[in-house]
């Protein structure tokens, strides 16, 4: 596997992007009771569109997992992260999270309930900042990375 930038501009990528979020994140939307997550619904004209970086897992030439983050001055903030069900547990988003561990701070917010995701970040030195209620009985906790309080290698 191969963690790589890449490039959504080609529909056949974006539209893979597309069939990834909706596979993964179908997942999450069970693990939390909700359907309202935003990238289960994108369209391949919502991925070209959205203003992010993208960094992905490759099998191959097989995007098999993928991650977006906007820059915002000294914050990184972790817009999405999936990794296809069939592949999950396998290192796949660990390995996309550590390729931009690099940023001073990173932000990034997840169900609650996504126990998988939560334990992800936190075994990667992100701390918990918060929790907002996004639907009635659903909440999303917020994590901050901050380099100099990561956990040495």
């Amino acid at each position: 596997m191969t963690v790589r930038h890449f490039d959504v501009t080609d529909e056949a990528v974006a539209a893979r992007v597309v069939q990834l979020q909706r596979a993964a994140y179908a997942v999450e939307a069970k693990l939390i009771g909700f359907d309202g997550i935003p990238p289960l619904h994108d369209t391949v004209a919502d991925v070209q569109a959205h203003k992010i970086v993208w960094v992905g897992a490759f099998q191959g030439d097989n995007l098999v997992g993928g991650l977006g983050y906007s820059d915002d001055g000294p914050v990184r903030d972790i817009d999405r992260l999936f990794v296809d069900p069939a592949e999950a547990r396998r290192g796949i988003g660990r390995a996309l999270v550590s390729s931009v561990l690099d940023h001073p701070e990173l932000h990034v917010s997840t169900g609650a309930a996504n126990h998988p995701a939560r334990e992800l970040y936190e075994s990667l030195g992100f701390v918990a900042a918060g929790q907002r209620e996004i639907a009635v009985g659903v909440t999303v906790t917020s994590f901050v990375h901050r380099k100099e309080d990561a956990p040495a290698p």
